[in-house]
């Protein structure tokens, strides 16, 4: 299982340290980053990188759990 160090790292790389900062500094939790990449991605504003498809893949494991599932993250500390 992901770590939220894990989910931290790919959500700053997905959105970009100085956005990332910034939400975080505002009170964004991680179901506040998963809307927030979720939205960004269908309108195709997430940067493109080699991880891009992988850090994707985690966030969506943590959205689905958060919203239709238990509603936790899942991640390990």
């Amino acid at each position: 299982m992901a770590t939220q160090k894990h989910f931290d790292a790919a959500a700053e790389r997905l959105l970009g340290k100085t956005a990332y900062q910034g939400l975080l500094a505002s009170g964004y939790s991680r179901a506040d980053f998963c809307r927030e990449i979720a939205q960004l991605a269908f309108i195709g504003h997430l940067p493109d990188s080699p991880s891009t498809q992988d850090d994707l893949v985690l966030i969506r494991q943590v959205a689905e759990r958060l919203w239709k599932g238990a509603g936790v993250t899942g991640l390990d500390e």
